[in-house]
């Protein structure tokens, strides 16, 4: 059961990965857009230097990018192949060298305990059908 509901979840977010970015929320747009994720992010993030991060469910690496942005090394995991198809491109478009992106199952991922200084998430937990 549990596969066929992880490639319903794959599916959905592979048709929605080419307007994901058209969504509210999914990337800012205005001055006060900028002003509240740098104000969620400044209460979320230790104020230390760069970490190894995270992005657990990036889709297009919206948090990912936001990460690199204040000189953390992120990594991006995603179920959806086309949603890291086009992580990868805007990473290309950008020139970001501190991001990687891959493919993954958040509830079994490719790397060892203890690897990442932090683990972000944003629109993943209601969508495993695992989430302990």
């Amino acid at each position: 059961m549990a596969d066929v509901v992880k490639q319903q979840v794959a599916a959905h977010w592979d048709r929605r990965a080419p307007n994901f970015d058209e969504d509210f929320g999914h990337s800012i747009r205005t001055p006060a857009e900028r002003a509240a994720w740098d104000r969620i992010l400044d209460l979320v993030l230790p104020a230390r230097g760069a970490l190894d991060a995270l992005d657990a469910g990036c889709g297009t690496g919206f948090l990912t990018f936001e990460l690199a942005g204040r000189g953390h090394h992120v990594i991006g995991v995603d179920f959806a192949p086309s949603m890291i198809a086009e992580a990868r491109r805007k990473s290309g478009e950008r020139g970001v060298a501190s991001v990687g992106f891959e493919e993954a199952d958040a509830e079994q991922l490719p790397f060892g305990p203890a690897r990442f200084d932090l683990v972000i998430s944003r629109h993943l937990l209601w969508t495993l059908p695992h989430p302990e």
